[in-house]
């Protein structure tokens, strides 16, 4: 490029686990892109800084979290007169992953070469670059914005996260070579939205694969124990391989780990399903609605939207959840 980049700061507006998963792949593909350049990474996740405890063994070591910014940066009318931000270290290149006008005004007082932004199409970016397609899925508008900005086309499926030895070796004794594993993941982490099998039906879906000498492994913390007490009851050879792992090696690597082991892994919509897009394997997704925003980008998997099929999640029954998983594995 004309002008090198070394310094760039990433804007991720979403705040759950989650969000700040999709950015894995985003910073390998910088890093490929840019030859390593520091990379500044500022979300709205209220002080839960991710990369800095649950997601500390995916983080990529030329990537620094900001934790200085007032709460809610850019939310907040206010913001727009602080004149600290003036005073901000200067970027080569500031990504802007949100698309809200007064926040990216704000965001934009940040001193910086280059600016990307989905506000208005991209009418605020600098240079000005015009996104004639609104893209809504988190990962492939910076994917786009990039595109546009180096001027060649992008594959984040050529980029491979991998995932520390130790946690290979610790899947390898919590999992047998000579037996068969599906992976499940099948609750939400927010109460207050419909994401969720009825768990009876998934259940019975296991069941299903048990007949075919499958081994259900269950990606499901310790807390839910209702729901394990009633998995265990009903499946005989219903497996937790995490609850069974070192306490230090808990973490969203080994699900990675674990879930390289499957032979195909169905999830809702979660933290733990944007973990297993991380993973080799087929992954089989269920989505109540949203899926345009958050489904995986990965060539192996296959998404069922309950909103486009005018369903909700929690109204599927076993036979339907078998019928697409078993159409597309």
């Amino acid at each position: 490029m004309q002008h090198p980049i070394k310094n760039i700061l990433i804007i991720n507006t979403g705040g759950g686990i989650g969000d700040a998963i999709q950015f894995v792949k985003i910073f390998h593909l910088i890093n490929q892109e840019f030859k390593n350049p520091n990379i500044d990474y500022y979300a709205c996740d209220i002080d839960n800084f991710w990369f800095e405890n649950k997601l500390n063994s995916l983080k990529v070591k030329n990537v620094q979290t900001i934790k200085h910014f007032p709460i809610h940066f850019g939310f907040r009318s206010k913001h727009f007169f602080d004149k600290k931000i003036k005073n901000e270290k200067s970027y080569d290149l500031i990504i802007d992953n949100q698309s809200k006008f007064r926040n990216t005004l704000i965001y934009k007082r940040i001193p910086h070469k280059f600016f990307l932004s989905f506000s208005l199409r991209g009418m605020l970016s600098k240079p000005i670059k015009f996104f004639q397609k609104k893209q809504q899925h988190v990962q492939l508008r910076v994917i786009n914005a990039l595109e546009k900005f180096l001027k060649k086309k992008i594959d984040i499926n050529n980029i491979q996260v991998e995932v520390s030895r130790e946690y290979h070796q610790e899947a390898e004794k919590l999992l047998d070579d000579n037996k068969k594993y599906i992976g499940f993941s099948i609750k939400a982490g927010h109460k207050t939205r419909i994401k969720e099998f009825e768990l009876m039906e998934i259940v019975k879906t296991a069941q299903h694969f048990v007949e075919k000498n499958f081994i259900p492994v269950f990606f499901i913390e310790p807390k839910y124990e209702k729901e394990i007490n009633i998995i265990k009851k009903n499946i005989i050879n219903a497996y937790f391989p995490e609850h069974l792992a070192s306490s230090e090696l808990k973490n969203p690597s080994l699900v990675i780990a674990i879930a390289n082991k499957m032979s195909f892994n169905i999830s809702i919509d979660n933290g733990v399903m944007h973990m297993l897009t991380l993973a080799s394997p087929k992954l089989i997704v269920f989505f109540n609605k949203s899926s345009e925003k958050f489904k995986p980008i990965k060539n192996n998997s296959f998404v069922y939207d309950c909103e486009k099929n005018k369903e909700t999640i929690d109204s599927l029954d076993s036979q339907k959840i078998i019928e697409f998983i078993e159409k597309n594995i």
